[in-house]
Protein backbone atom coordinates (compact mmCIF):
# COMPACT_ATOMS: atom_id res chain seq x y z
CA UNK A 1 0.00 0.00 0.00
CA UNK A 2 1.07 3.56 -0.68
CA UNK A 3 0.83 6.68 1.43
CA UNK A 4 0.28 10.19 0.10
CA UNK A 5 3.99 10.92 -0.50
CA UNK A 6 4.52 11.65 -4.17
CA UNK A 7 6.68 8.75 -5.32
CA UNK A 8 6.64 8.96 -9.10
CA UNK A 9 6.33 11.58 -11.79
CA UNK A 10 3.15 10.43 -13.54
CA UNK A 11 0.38 7.88 -13.38
CA UNK A 12 -3.30 7.04 -13.30
CA UNK A 13 -5.64 6.93 -10.27
CA UNK A 14 -9.11 5.45 -9.88
CA UNK A 15 -11.55 5.00 -7.01
CA UNK A 16 -13.38 1.72 -6.38
CA UNK A 17 -15.92 1.21 -3.60
CA UNK A 18 -18.12 -1.86 -3.96
CA UNK A 19 -21.84 -2.04 -3.20
CA UNK A 20 -24.30 -4.92 -3.12
CA UNK A 21 -25.25 -4.42 -6.79
CA UNK A 22 -22.03 -3.62 -8.64
CA UNK A 23 -18.49 -4.98 -8.39
CA UNK A 24 -16.33 -1.89 -8.86
CA UNK A 25 -13.21 -3.95 -8.11
CA UNK A 26 -13.89 -5.93 -11.27
CA UNK A 27 -14.47 -2.75 -13.29
CA UNK A 28 -11.29 -1.18 -11.89
CA UNK A 29 -9.16 -4.12 -13.00
CA UNK A 30 -10.66 -3.95 -16.49
CA UNK A 31 -10.00 -0.20 -16.71
CA UNK A 32 -6.46 -0.71 -15.39
CA UNK A 33 -5.82 -3.52 -17.87
CA UNK A 34 -6.73 -1.20 -20.74
CA UNK A 35 -4.34 1.47 -19.43
CA UNK A 36 -1.55 -1.10 -19.18
CA UNK A 37 -2.24 -2.27 -22.74
CA UNK A 38 -2.27 1.16 -24.37
CA UNK A 39 -0.59 3.97 -22.44
CA UNK A 40 3.03 4.89 -21.86
CA UNK A 41 2.20 6.56 -18.53
CA UNK A 42 0.78 3.41 -16.96
CA UNK A 43 1.67 3.39 -13.29
CA UNK A 44 -1.72 2.93 -11.66
CA UNK A 45 -3.03 3.60 -8.17
CA UNK A 46 -6.25 2.09 -6.81
CA UNK A 47 -8.00 4.13 -4.10
CA UNK A 48 -10.40 2.04 -2.03
CA UNK A 49 -11.49 1.13 1.52
CA UNK A 50 -10.77 -1.83 3.79
CA UNK A 51 -14.00 -3.67 3.00
CA UNK A 52 -13.58 -3.41 -0.76
CA UNK A 53 -9.90 -4.28 -0.53
CA UNK A 54 -10.80 -7.40 1.47
CA UNK A 55 -13.19 -8.43 -1.31
CA UNK A 56 -10.44 -7.75 -3.85
CA UNK A 57 -8.01 -10.10 -2.08
CA UNK A 58 -10.66 -12.85 -2.02
CA UNK A 59 -12.04 -12.40 -5.54
CA UNK A 60 -9.14 -11.31 -7.78
CA UNK A 61 -6.25 -13.49 -8.86
CA UNK A 62 -3.09 -12.07 -7.29
CA UNK A 63 -1.12 -12.20 -10.56
CA UNK A 64 -3.87 -10.22 -12.33
CA UNK A 65 -4.06 -7.69 -9.51
CA UNK A 66 -0.29 -7.19 -9.52
CA UNK A 67 -0.32 -6.75 -13.30
CA UNK A 68 -2.98 -4.04 -13.02
CA UNK A 69 -2.00 -1.95 -10.00
CA UNK A 70 1.29 -0.51 -8.78
CA UNK A 71 -0.12 1.24 -5.71
CA UNK A 72 -3.12 0.84 -3.42
CA UNK A 73 -4.32 3.62 -1.12
CA UNK A 74 -6.75 2.59 1.63
CA UNK A 75 -9.04 5.42 2.71
CA UNK A 76 -10.91 5.84 5.97
CA UNK A 77 -13.50 8.29 4.63
CA UNK A 78 -17.04 7.62 5.72
CA UNK A 79 -19.16 6.85 2.64
CA UNK A 80 -22.18 9.07 2.07
CA UNK A 81 -25.27 7.23 0.85
CA UNK A 82 -25.95 8.53 -2.65
CA UNK A 83 -28.54 6.18 -4.23
CA UNK A 84 -28.46 6.28 -8.01
CA UNK A 85 -30.94 5.03 -10.55
CA UNK A 86 -29.23 2.80 -13.10
CA UNK A 87 -30.46 1.32 -16.37
CA UNK A 88 -29.53 -1.87 -18.17
CA UNK A 89 -31.22 -1.32 -21.54
CA UNK A 90 -34.35 0.86 -21.75
CA UNK A 91 -36.42 -1.85 -20.04
CA UNK A 92 -34.49 -2.71 -16.88
CA UNK A 93 -33.61 -0.39 -14.05
CA UNK A 94 -32.24 -0.74 -10.54
CA UNK A 95 -31.03 1.45 -7.70
CA UNK A 96 -27.57 1.13 -6.17
CA UNK A 97 -25.46 3.24 -3.84
CA UNK A 98 -22.93 5.47 -5.56
CA UNK A 99 -19.96 6.30 -3.35
CA UNK A 100 -18.30 9.36 -4.89
CA UNK A 101 -18.21 11.90 -2.09
CA UNK A 102 -14.43 11.81 -1.60
CA UNK A 103 -13.33 12.00 -5.24
CA UNK A 104 -12.14 15.57 -4.65
CA UNK A 105 -9.55 14.22 -2.20
CA UNK A 106 -7.55 12.57 -4.97
CA UNK A 107 -5.21 15.58 -4.94
CA UNK A 108 -3.79 14.37 -1.62
CA UNK A 109 -4.28 10.62 -2.19
CA UNK A 110 -2.35 10.38 -5.45
CA UNK A 111 1.25 9.13 -5.24
CA UNK A 112 2.05 10.93 -8.51
CA UNK A 113 3.24 14.43 -9.38
CA UNK A 114 1.05 14.35 -12.50
CA UNK A 115 -2.16 12.34 -12.36
CA UNK A 116 -4.88 11.21 -14.72
CA UNK A 117 -7.96 10.36 -12.65
CA UNK A 118 -10.38 8.07 -14.49
CA UNK A 119 -13.65 6.42 -13.54
CA UNK A 120 -13.64 2.63 -13.33
CA UNK A 121 -16.08 2.39 -16.25
CA UNK A 122 -13.76 4.31 -18.57
CA UNK A 123 -12.13 2.10 -21.19
CA UNK A 124 -8.90 3.51 -22.64
CA UNK A 125 -8.25 1.98 -26.06
CA UNK A 126 -5.42 4.23 -27.29
CA UNK A 127 -2.60 6.47 -26.05
CA UNK A 128 -4.36 9.82 -26.56
CA UNK A 129 -3.90 11.02 -22.98
CA UNK A 130 -0.13 10.49 -22.90
CA UNK A 131 0.47 13.92 -24.46
CA UNK A 132 -0.88 15.77 -21.41
CA UNK A 133 1.90 14.50 -19.13
CA UNK A 134 4.48 16.35 -21.26
CA UNK A 135 2.79 19.73 -20.79
CA UNK A 136 2.65 22.39 -18.06
CA UNK A 137 -1.17 22.29 -18.05
CA UNK A 138 -2.44 22.23 -14.43
CA UNK A 139 -5.98 20.88 -14.94
CA UNK A 140 -7.82 19.28 -17.84
CA UNK A 141 -11.26 17.69 -18.32
CA UNK A 142 -13.60 16.96 -21.19
CA UNK A 143 -16.03 19.80 -21.77
CA UNK A 144 -18.08 18.13 -24.51
CA UNK A 145 -19.37 14.62 -25.10
CA UNK A 146 -21.20 12.53 -27.62
CA UNK A 147 -23.01 9.22 -27.43
CA UNK A 148 -22.91 6.28 -29.81
CA UNK A 149 -23.95 7.08 -33.36
CA UNK A 150 -22.93 10.71 -32.60
CA UNK A 151 -26.04 11.40 -30.53
CA UNK A 152 -25.86 14.68 -28.62
CA UNK A 153 -25.54 14.76 -24.83
CA UNK A 154 -28.63 15.23 -22.69
CA UNK A 155 -29.51 18.87 -21.99
CA UNK A 156 -28.15 18.85 -18.42
CA UNK A 157 -24.89 17.50 -19.85
CA UNK A 158 -24.47 20.63 -21.96
CA UNK A 159 -25.35 23.19 -19.29
CA UNK A 160 -26.31 22.53 -15.67
CA UNK A 161 -29.73 24.08 -16.25
CA UNK A 162 -31.50 26.30 -18.77
CA UNK A 163 -29.23 29.30 -19.16
CA UNK A 164 -26.78 27.75 -16.68
CA UNK A 165 -23.04 27.27 -16.73
CA UNK A 166 -21.22 24.88 -19.05
CA UNK A 167 -21.15 21.24 -18.07
CA UNK A 168 -17.72 19.61 -17.62
CA UNK A 169 -17.12 15.87 -17.16
CA UNK A 170 -15.35 14.46 -14.09
CA UNK A 171 -15.02 11.06 -15.82
CA UNK A 172 -11.43 11.96 -16.74
CA UNK A 173 -9.54 14.62 -14.79
CA UNK A 174 -5.86 15.40 -15.34
CA UNK A 175 -4.01 17.48 -12.75
CA UNK A 176 -0.56 18.25 -11.41
CA UNK A 177 0.52 19.33 -7.93
CA UNK A 178 0.59 23.07 -8.68
CA UNK A 179 -1.11 25.78 -6.65
CA UNK A 180 -3.60 26.20 -9.49
CA UNK A 181 -4.59 22.55 -9.27
CA UNK A 182 -4.88 22.74 -5.50
CA UNK A 183 -7.19 25.74 -5.89
CA UNK A 184 -9.37 23.74 -8.30
CA UNK A 185 -9.72 20.85 -5.86
CA UNK A 186 -10.34 23.22 -2.95
CA UNK A 187 -13.18 24.74 -4.97
CA UNK A 188 -14.51 21.26 -5.77
CA UNK A 189 -14.58 20.51 -2.04
CA UNK A 190 -16.20 23.87 -1.33
CA UNK A 191 -19.02 23.18 -3.79
CA UNK A 192 -19.51 19.68 -2.34
CA UNK A 193 -19.66 21.04 1.21
CA UNK A 194 -22.19 23.71 0.16
CA UNK A 195 -24.28 21.57 -2.19
CA UNK A 196 -27.63 22.97 -1.00
CA UNK A 197 -26.52 26.52 -1.73
CA UNK A 198 -25.09 25.79 -5.16
CA UNK A 199 -28.06 23.78 -6.40
CA UNK A 200 -30.25 26.80 -5.61
CA UNK A 201 -27.79 29.22 -7.22
CA UNK A 202 -27.30 27.19 -10.41
CA UNK A 203 -30.78 25.61 -10.48
CA UNK A 204 -29.95 21.94 -10.89
CA UNK A 205 -31.71 18.98 -9.17
CA UNK A 206 -30.10 18.34 -5.77
CA UNK A 207 -31.18 14.77 -5.07
CA UNK A 208 -28.23 13.00 -6.71
CA UNK A 209 -24.80 14.33 -5.76
CA UNK A 210 -22.84 14.62 -9.00
CA UNK A 211 -19.13 15.34 -9.17
CA UNK A 212 -19.70 16.55 -12.76
CA UNK A 213 -21.67 19.46 -11.33
CA UNK A 214 -18.98 20.19 -8.72
CA UNK A 215 -16.21 20.39 -11.32
CA UNK A 216 -18.43 22.42 -13.65
CA UNK A 217 -18.93 25.08 -11.00
CA UNK A 218 -15.26 24.99 -9.98
CA UNK A 219 -14.28 25.42 -13.64
CA UNK A 220 -16.76 28.29 -14.01
CA UNK A 221 -15.19 30.08 -11.05
CA UNK A 222 -11.61 29.44 -12.14
CA UNK A 223 -12.44 30.58 -15.66
CA UNK A 224 -13.38 33.94 -14.18
CA UNK A 225 -17.17 33.37 -14.41
CA UNK A 226 -16.92 33.59 -18.20
CA UNK A 227 -15.44 31.76 -21.17
CA UNK A 228 -11.77 32.11 -20.26
CA UNK A 229 -9.99 28.83 -20.74
CA UNK A 230 -8.03 28.20 -17.57
CA UNK A 231 -9.31 24.62 -17.61
CA UNK A 232 -7.84 22.73 -20.57
CA UNK A 233 -10.35 20.59 -22.48
CA UNK A 234 -8.17 17.78 -23.88
CA UNK A 235 -7.73 19.58 -27.22
CA UNK A 236 -11.51 19.82 -27.65
CA UNK A 237 -11.85 16.06 -28.09
CA UNK A 238 -15.29 14.94 -26.85
CA UNK A 239 -15.87 12.20 -24.32
CA UNK A 240 -17.56 9.20 -25.98
CA UNK A 241 -20.36 7.77 -23.85
CA UNK A 242 -22.07 4.43 -24.06
CA UNK A 243 -25.47 5.21 -22.51
CA UNK A 244 -26.85 3.04 -19.71
CA UNK A 245 -29.61 2.09 -22.17
CA UNK A 246 -27.06 0.89 -24.73
CA UNK A 247 -25.71 -2.65 -24.60
CA UNK A 248 -22.64 -4.72 -25.41
CA UNK A 249 -23.25 -7.44 -27.99
CA UNK A 250 -19.79 -8.91 -28.49
CA UNK A 251 -16.17 -8.35 -27.52
CA UNK A 252 -14.33 -9.25 -30.74
CA UNK A 253 -10.95 -8.24 -29.34
CA UNK A 254 -9.85 -5.80 -26.67
CA UNK A 255 -10.20 -2.80 -28.98
CA UNK A 256 -13.22 -3.90 -31.06
CA UNK A 257 -16.58 -3.96 -29.31
CA UNK A 258 -19.93 -4.55 -31.03
CA UNK A 259 -22.61 -2.44 -29.34
CA UNK A 260 -26.33 -1.72 -29.52
CA UNK A 261 -27.18 1.98 -29.54
CA UNK A 262 -30.75 2.64 -28.46
CA UNK A 263 -32.86 5.21 -30.27
CA UNK A 264 -33.96 7.88 -27.77
CA UNK A 265 -37.09 8.84 -29.73
CA UNK A 266 -38.16 5.29 -30.53
CA UNK A 267 -36.59 3.26 -27.78
CA UNK A 268 -37.72 -0.09 -29.14
CA UNK A 269 -35.24 0.50 -31.95
CA UNK A 270 -31.54 -0.30 -31.61
CA UNK A 271 -28.70 0.34 -34.01
CA UNK A 272 -25.84 -2.13 -34.28
CA UNK A 273 -22.54 -0.25 -34.11
CA UNK A 274 -18.85 -0.79 -33.41
CA UNK A 275 -16.41 0.93 -31.10
CA UNK A 276 -12.89 0.40 -32.45
CA UNK A 277 -9.73 1.95 -30.95
CA UNK A 278 -11.84 4.74 -29.40
CA UNK A 279 -11.88 5.51 -25.67
CA UNK A 280 -15.30 4.67 -24.26
CA UNK A 281 -17.23 5.64 -21.14
CA UNK A 282 -19.10 2.33 -20.63
CA UNK A 283 -21.97 3.62 -18.50
CA UNK A 284 -24.06 0.43 -18.64
CA UNK A 285 -22.17 -1.35 -15.88
CA UNK A 286 -24.22 -4.53 -15.94
CA UNK A 287 -23.43 -4.90 -19.62
CA UNK A 288 -19.76 -4.45 -18.75
CA UNK A 289 -20.11 -7.06 -16.01
CA UNK A 290 -21.78 -9.58 -18.34
CA UNK A 291 -18.78 -9.47 -20.66
CA UNK A 292 -16.12 -9.08 -17.98
CA UNK A 293 -14.71 -12.61 -18.17
CA UNK A 294 -14.17 -12.31 -21.94
CA UNK A 295 -12.63 -8.85 -21.61
CA UNK A 296 -10.30 -9.91 -18.79
CA UNK A 297 -9.18 -13.03 -20.67
CA UNK A 298 -8.31 -10.98 -23.76
CA UNK A 299 -6.55 -8.32 -21.68
CA UNK A 300 -4.49 -10.94 -19.89
CA UNK A 301 -3.44 -12.44 -23.20
CA UNK A 302 -2.27 -9.00 -24.33
CA UNK A 303 -0.58 -7.96 -21.08
CA UNK A 304 1.05 -11.25 -20.08
CA UNK A 305 2.78 -11.67 -23.46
Amino acid sequence: MSDSVKQEESGICMFAYNNDQLDYVQFAHIAAGYVKAHMENKNICLITDEGTYGWLKDSVDSKWHSACFDHVVITEDQPVNNPRRHFDSPWTEFTAPFYNNNKDQVFSYTPFEKTLLIDTDYIIKNNFYDYIFDTDIPVSMHRTARYLEHQLPYLNEITLSDGGVNHWWSTVVYFDQSEESKMFFDLWTHVKDNWDYYHLLYQFPPALFRTDFCVSIAAHIMNGFNENNFIHDFLGVPLVNMDQKDDVVEIQDINSWVLLSHDRKEQWKNILTKNIDTNLHAMNKRALSRHSSTIIKKLQEAIYE
